[in-house]
């Protein structure tokens, strides 16, 4: 499993899973249900670990996903997580802070 599109919006997340699921790449969204939690959790007005992320199934189809997530959002293929300097987590392009750390992302 491989996340390949993280966004705030569900419904852009959705649409990103309709696009895959019609090329016939198997995938599923993961916090599909957690905006149901309300803007504030634990005091935070906005969570990014909580964002819906679309993540691929097959290993062997993650560049045709980005690839034609690209043509549709455009995104930069392989541009969807980048590693924390401070842990060395993976993070999703989205987050702004290591949802490990809370570390800002690199420039």
């Amino acid at each position: 499993m491989t996340t390949v599109f993280t966004d705030q919006d569900c419904t852009r997340v959705g649409y990103a899973r309709s696009i895959l699921e019609s090329a016939g790449i198997a995938c599923f969204i993961q916090n599909e249900n957690t905006q149901t939690l309300g803007v504030s959790l634990l005091g935070y007005s906005h969570t990014p670990i909580l964002d819906p992320a679309l993540c691929v199934v097959d290993e062997t189809r993650v560049e045709e996903a980005r690839t034609l997530l690209q043509q549709h959002f455009g995104i930069e293929a392989g541009n969807t997580e980048w590693v924390c300097p401070s842990c060395k987590e993976s993070n999703p392009a989205s987050f702004e802070l290591c949802w490990n750390c809370q570390a800002a992302k690199p420039q």
